[in-house]
């Protein structure tokens, strides 16, 4: 998966129709908008690619005894390695709030044999 553009897109800017890039000093930043659109995105939801995608918003309003929370890491454990391979997981942290229908990740990755672990989260309701 190439780095991703900046989203939201500018619709107010003259440049590059309102498309940034990251800066390529930003690595970090862009593989957190890579990550972030592997999560949310459904399988089948990616045109080109059906397979693409964990689509966490899917187990939102599933029953707390039928949500398999290391299906869920599995499923994010196997995507992440298909599509963004230069991405090494080291732990996941998956927490459900069902009174309030949240699903919170948490994955802790390393990049390209970086040995500095960063954060990366993501809350969906």
């Amino acid at each position: 998966m190439p780095l991703s553009i900046v989203f939201p897109i500018d619709m107010n800017s003259d440049a590059n129709a309102g498309m940034h890039g990251h800066p390529n000093d930003d690595t970090t930043s862009a593989i957190k908008q890579n990550m972030k659109m592997l999560l949310l995105t459904r399988k089948g939801e990616y045109v080109f690619d059906p397979n693409f995608g964990v689509g966490l918003h899917s187990y939102l309003f599933e029953n707390d005894t039928t949500i398999s929370i290391p299906l869920i890491e599995g499923e994010i454990r196997s995507q992440s390695a298909t599509y963004m391979p230069y991405v090494r997981i080291d732990g996941i942290n998956i927490q459900i709030d069902s009174d309030n229908q949240i699903l919170r990740t948490q994955i802790r990755f390393r990049y390209n044999g970086i040995s500095i672990p960063e954060l990366f989260e993501v809350e969906v309701s």
